[in-house]
């Protein structure tokens, strides 16, 4: 059985969901299609080592389930002889390039 780590991370950014999803796309080089789910649009895409997933704040069902932010969801394969802290960093270094 395979073992999931998770790395949730909230973007700050106060834009559209569908221009977020281009920004992202953009960053990873990735498709990231997206689809209505519950109430929430989840922009979904995989890397070779990672899966992506882009988390709306708005939820159609209810405003009281809408949160500040958008979350960048990513979910990365743990093997005890990989080292997780690699995949890590790598992913804070394209986050932090993104801005720029």
């Amino acid at each position: 059985m395979v073992k999931i780590k998770y790395l949730n991370i909230v973007l700050l950014e106060d834009l559209l969901f569908v221009d977020l999803v281009k920004k992202i796309e953009k960053v990873f080089n990735v498709s990231l299609p997206y689809e209505n789910k519950k109430g929430r649009y989840i922009a979904e895409g995989q890397k070779s080592r990672y899966k992506i997933e882009l988390i709306d704040r708005f939820d159609d069902l209810s405003e009281l389930l809408c949160d500040e932010h958008h979350v960048l969801a990513l979910s990365i394969p743990f093997e005890e002889e990989f080292n997780y802290i690699v995949i890590e960093n790598e992913l804070m270094k394209l986050l932090k390039n993104y801005g720029e």
